[in-house]
């Protein structure tokens, strides 16, 4: 071309374009390199590869193992000390995402009352000293319970992007398959039409039991079904979900915990009511309460017909609850302030039964008193406010939505649950929600959403 450069024609003649760059000083061959016709695309893609967030896989593998307790505590070496493998991996986990430059969602309500609460509950350890002879353990468990709690922190600092978010719904998914799998291995060992106690499994959850698992397949449940009714995603992604949920939902069933059907239900009727487009389940709902009594197994049935609180009807498990209940009421009352300290109330000092009082809100008040319930209160509220906060503001369709939208039906599903039992100190019952909340919380500061995957 006349009065061209001698390389503007490079990209019409590449070998031309490539032996006069090899004789051409070495300014004009860095001119050459950025003409955007001849390298235009490489560079989007070096930029690409430059700004993409680094992963906190120490995060991903620690998910992954949280519910195996099976393989946790059977095959994993314990370090000695109160500490296990898993306390480990929390720490690589938190330490990674420090050193990646992780950070925390600014002014976060969730984020201010966890530590809070984690405050008091190091406090209210202290207390108990003075209550109880042999505080031996305390302190593993009140470690153990802070690893479940600040997921939700890890979380947030491992997140900068929405495959970030994807990847750590993704580990969330991957045990789901193995889990139903022991689950069903179990069922089939005691199987039997009608209902007994010995049918009760706990999965995975080698060291804990079936009402403990129950309520962390609750949570999974609900969580995955939101975001199946209510973001917009590729087909893979709608199997995955389905096969997350169905595997999820056989650890419910065949748990047999009453607590847990209630709140499964309870929990999935929140998230259909509260999402946009409900109107569109009002048939299907209507058929699926008609058709599940006649498709779920007997003892299934049976055992959730057998709930019942009037007196003179109930039985023993309940009876035994409802006067561990009495106890730590009156425990409560002679210390109403500060409790009798962290993890008390089992000492046989405290409950003559030697027993938990298979009721949190209860057991805080009698082990934390007013200032504990407070701290608790505090928490609970905080994850309701921000899940009704993104449900307000997101965009129907996106994850932002759908993972706002589940934690409204696992909030309720948690509440419930710990009417009847403790599925909140528990790190593995209570991990995987931390984990959901940490990407609710960090939703709105990530990037706009790229296209449904």
């Amino acid at each position: 071309m006349r009065g061209g450069h001698p390389e503007a024609g490079g990209s019409r003649f590449p070998l031309a374009a490539k032996a006069l760059r090899g004789a051409m000083p070495s300014a004009t061959r860095t001119r050459v390199v950025a003409l955007p016709d001849a390298t235009g695309s490489t560079q989007a893609g070096a930029l690409t590869k430059a700004a993409r967030a680094p992963r906190n896989w120490a995060l991903y593998l620690f998910l992954i193992l949280l519910p195996l307790q099976n393989i946790t505590a059977g095959y994993l070496p314990n370090i000695g000390g109160g500490f296990n493998f898993l306390n480990i991996m929390f720490l690589i986990s938190l330490f990674t995402a420090m050193a990646q430059g992780g950070k925390l969602a600014k002014d976060e309500p969730v984020n201010t009352w966890t530590a809070v609460y984690a405050v008091y509950m190091t406090l209210s350890l202290l207390v108990g000293f003075h209550f109880v002879d042999d505080p031996a353990n305390h302190f593993n468990q009140l470690k153990d319970h802070m690893v479940g709690l600040f997921v939700v922190y890890v979380v947030q600092m491992s997140v900068r992007d929405w495959h970030g978010v994807r990847m750590v719904v993704l580990a969330t998914l991957l045990p789901l398959p193995y889990i139903a799998k022991v689950v069903w291995n179990q069922h089939y060992s005691v199987a039997s039409t009608h209902y007994t106690d010995d049918l009760r499994i706990s999965g995975t959850f080698a060291l804990l039991g079936a009402n403990e698992f129950a309520a962390f397949c609750v949570t999974v449940a609900v969580v995955l079904f939101a975001l199946l009714l209510a973001c917009k995603l590729s087909r893979k992604w709608k199997i995955v979900l389905m096969g997350g949920i169905a595997c999820m939902v056989l650890g419910v069933l065949y748990a047999y915990s009453r607590t847990a059907y209630i709140s499964l239900i309870l929990g999935m009727v929140a998230v259909i009511m509260v999402w946009r487009g409900r109107l569109k389940l009002i048939l299907p709902l209507c058929l699926a309460v008609v058709v599940l009594p006649a498709v779920l197994p007997k003892s299934v049935v049976e055992r959730f017909d057998s709930t019942t609180v009037e007196e003179g009807k109930r039985d023993e498990s309940t009876e035994l609850r409802i006067e561990y209940w009495k106890i730590a009421w009156a425990n409560f009352l002679r210390n109403p302030v500060v409790g009798t300290g962290y993890h008390t109330f089992h000492h046989r000092e405290i409950n003559p039964y030697g027993r938990d009082t298979h009721n949190l809100y209860i057991r805080t008040l009698s082990e934390g008193g007013v200032l504990g319930a407070i701290t608790l209160l505090g928490i609970l509220l905080a994850v309701l406010r921000t899940a009704l906060r993104e449900v307000g503001q997101a965009r129907t369709g996106t994850w932002r939505y759908a993972l706002a939208l589940g934690m409204m039906g696992a909030w309720v599903s948690m509440v419930i649950a710990n009417l009847f039992g403790d599925r909140f100190t528990y790190y593995p019952v209570i991990a995987y929600f931390w984990a959901y909340m940490g990407l609710v919380v960090k939703a709105r500061y990530l990037p706009p959403e790229d296209p449904a995957r």
